[in-house]
């Protein structure tokens, strides 16, 4: 089995565009299995994500033995088609230029840790962890309602929507978030805040799920 390690040289966990890469390319053993191991961790750290696409790409989502990110090779064409996985990759390059440069650390789980003394993270109006599918963001009650109203701005006018980023997870693929989907994103925060704040998961295809904390 050929399995494709991906590097780069962009920045997943900040807000902004991705500015081009250059990507190194490189083959493990073709004989070597993927490890059973990291499978079953990866799937034990999505249960609390409802998105199919994690699930049906997840077992050809690994971690080599440098600490980089990489997709199987022989993932089947229309799983990468129809879940967008040349969108996960480009966020594995981003992440795998911060493991390269002893910034952030991918666990046997595959979340993504930052170690101390580098800002990775943006400053945000909340707390989050980072997967190698996303991002899972925890919201107070007002920061969960700061975050409905800038997306309800933005819902109602585009011109609103650079305000409304500040308030949801950096993903690799923010440029693909329009009005309706703030507006149906807004929707979702408001109807799930019962007083104590919201917790959102976002994954590399902008698919999200809401649910009260």
């Amino acid at each position: 089995m050929r399995k494709t390690l991906i590097l780069g040289v962009t920045t997943m966990l900040t807000l902004g565009s991705l500015n081009g890469s250059l990507a190194t390319i490189a083959h493990a053993n073709e004989n070597e299995n993927p490890s059973n191991k990291i499978t079953e961790l990866t799937r034990a750290s999505l249960t609390k994500v409802s998105s199919d696409s994690i699930l049906e790409v997840a077992p050809y989502v690994h971690k080599d033995d440098q600490g980089f990110l990489y997709v199987d090779s022989n993932i089947p064409r229309d799983i990468y088609i129809k879940n967008k996985v040349k969108v996960l990759e480009k966020s594995f390059k981003d992440i795998n230029k911060q493991v390269a440069n002893g910034q952030v650390v991918v666990n046997d789980d595959l979340s993504i840790t930052k170690k101390s003394g580098f800002t990775t993270f943006a400053s945000k109006g909340y707390t989050s962890e980072t997967f190698w599918w996303g991002q899972r963001a925890k919201y107070t009650n007002s920061q969960t309602k700061s975050t409905v109203k800038q997306l309800e701005n933005a819902g109602q006018d585009i011109g609103f929507l650079a305000a409304a980023l500040v308030w949801l997870p950096a993903i690799g693929g923010i440029t693909g978030i329009s009005a309706a989907y703030c507006g149906k994103l807004a929707k979702s925060m408001k109807s799930k805040n019962n007083g104590n704040g919201v917790i959102l998961d976002m994954t590399w295809a902008l698919v999200y799920s809401v649910k009260s904390r």
